[in-house]
């Protein structure tokens, strides 16, 4: 028997019963709640990304796809040949901003009702998608360094952008006009290779000549590179391009890549001429 003192914590059967149905109805309740919610953010991908959109728009085929994803499937494809890429359907080119989507996902993951790693990838994007808008922002202003940046991003697709090399070539060309080393390598390169602006090799040795001026590594490299393969108008030169591997550990500006180094390294263990012997 349970002493007075403590019996009246003791709950009645009934109530205790009670109570377990309602913890039960409640659990089965934000069950149906969160399966809810899954369902929704599921409609809410993009079916071609398979991740939540940053720049959602709708198609005409009543889907919402990411504006820069819908965009690379319509392109090149003519009005006759354009199907849905859900239901394979003919459709229109017509996307429209979808922004109340925009609005409920960013709802959503704010509130943590989506979470996981689409949640986590939709913020992260929607960061460079600030970064970059902060970065342009600057570079418009006359920022050299911001103007490089810009230019790396869009040659190689970062920071939610996709790659264009024409838009690349505009910014290195002009963070190059203000001597930023950098973009006068990257500048020089696409000149000489004709990557997003039309080849001139005459304009990009003089830059590729400003950029070894200033010290940048990767300008030295191209230099070499050319030398040793006979690319690009230059003479094939095993001892200029010794010359130039050799400059790169020197540099300031640490702008090429470890496979870039590993090139140079090679060529100069293996293949570089021996210096003469003393007389």
């Amino acid at each position: 028997r349970q002493p007075r003192a403590l019996s009246r914590f003791v709950m009645p059967p009934r109530k205790r019963a009670a109570t377990a149905e309602a913890d039960t109805a409640t659990k089965e309740e934000h069950k149906r709640f969160r399966s809810a919610i899954d369902e929704m953010a599921k409609e809410l991908v993009c079916p071609i990304t398979q991740e939540l959109p940053v720049d959602p728009v709708t198609a005409e085929d009543g889907r919402v796809y990411e504006r820069s994803a819908i965009e690379a499937h319509i392109k090149g494809r003519s009005a006759e040949a354009l199907k849905s890429p859900i239901t394979n359907e003919p459709m229109g080119a017509r996307l429209l901003p979808a922004v109340q989507v925009r609005n409920n996902i960013e709802r959503m993951v704010k509130s943590g009702a989506i979470g996981g790693d689409k949640a986590a990838a939709w913020q992260k994007r929607i960061e460079e998608e600030k970064r970059v808008a902060e970065t342009r922002r600057k570079a418009e202003g006359g920022d050299r360094d911001a103007m490089a940046e810009l230019g790396f991003w869009y040659k190689d697709g970062q920071k939610g952008l996709a790659v264009d090399l024409k838009q690349s070539f505009e910014w290195f060309e002009r963070a190059a006009e203000l001597d930023e080393p950098t973009a006068l390598s990257a500048c020089a390169q696409a000149l000489l290779e004709g990557k997003g602006v039309e080849r001139d090799t005459a304009r990009g040795h003089f830059m590729l000549g400003a950029g070894c001026a200033l010290g940048a590594e990767h300008a030295c490299y191209v230099k070499g590179f050319g030398h040793q393969l006979g690319l690009w108008g230059l003479k094939k030169d095993d001892k200029q391009a010794t010359r130039w591997f050799r400059k790169m550990p020197g540099c300031s500006i640490k702008n090429t890549n470890s496979a870039n180094r590993e090139i140079a390294a090679k060529w100069l263990r293996d293949s570089a001429p021996s210096a003469p012997p003393l007389v």
